[in-house]
């Protein structure tokens, strides 16, 4: 259960448990359990889904669904994903882009994921929970995948992290994931899991083209993605 709430703890906004401030060690030792972190983020949007859906429309209920998320999350993989791909846009020509300096492909990087987010949970109807719990699942363990199978690139708390992930913690949050895909949506889910994992190997791959491996800020850049993109796949089927 340590590790659980280690998990929660990194990827979740809530106070509590109150512990002392957790290492990367102990963070890439909880790495099997994301898939289960998403899913209780999971239960609290179809909680929050049930309670505003006879009250609200649905164009105004994704909005406050994908808010709401931000909040739980602290909004600190939309915050990865901008300086991911300002690091990235930086090193395709031009002047490079600083840290703690906003720039344009960071900024149209969270407008899209966060607009994909808005109009897939709104088309998706009475599935609405389905969708979020399977989204929501899957994005975390693309995470895992992502940091076992890539290099890291910077030095500090991302490298440390990133080498603590090894390959049972992979296969324990894929057997997790996989069993919570099927509970949740079956064959279906299963499919998009495929797709999800292939999305996220495509970006590992990208990465150690563009720079010989990822950084911290790339994992959960694919999280934030891969969460869009199991939105998306699920609101077409």
């Amino acid at each position: 259960m340590r590790l659980f709430w280690t998990a929660f703890k990194f990827l979740a906004a809530f106070p509590w448990p109150r512990r002392g401030a957790t290492t990367p060690q102990e963070i890439g030792q909880s790495t099997p359990f994301f898939p289960l972190v998403g899913l209780c983020l999971g239960f609290v949007l179809v909680l929050l889904n049930q309670i505003l859906e006879s009250y609200l429309e649905s164009e105004i209920l994704g909005v406050v669904l994908v808010s709401f998320l931000i909040l739980l999350t602290r909004a600190q993989h939309l915050e990865a994903l901008r300086r991911s791909f300002d690091a990235i846009g930086s090193r395709g020509g031009g002047e490079g882009v600083a840290s703690n300096r906003v720039g344009i492909a960071g900024i149209l990087a969270v407008m899209v994921v966060i607009m994909l987010k808005f109009r897939a949970i709104e088309v998706m109807g009475e599935v609405r929970g389905q969708g979020l719990l399977l989204a929501l699942v899957l994005s975390r363990w693309s995470m895992v995948i992502l940091a076992y199978g890539s290099k890291s690139t910077q030095d500090g708390v991302g490298r440390i992290l990133m080498e603590q992930v090894g390959g049972r913690h992979l296969l324990l949050a894929t057997t997790i994931a996989l069993i919570l895909v099927i509970l949740i949506e079956g064959r279906p889910g299963l499919w998009i899991a495929l797709w999800v994992s292939l999305l996220t190997l495509l970006g590992g791959w990208y990465l150690h083209r563009l720079t010989g491996g990822a950084r911290g800020d790339d994992v959960g850049t694919i999280g934030e993605i891969c969460e869009a993109f199991a939105l998306v796949l699920f609101a077409s089927l």
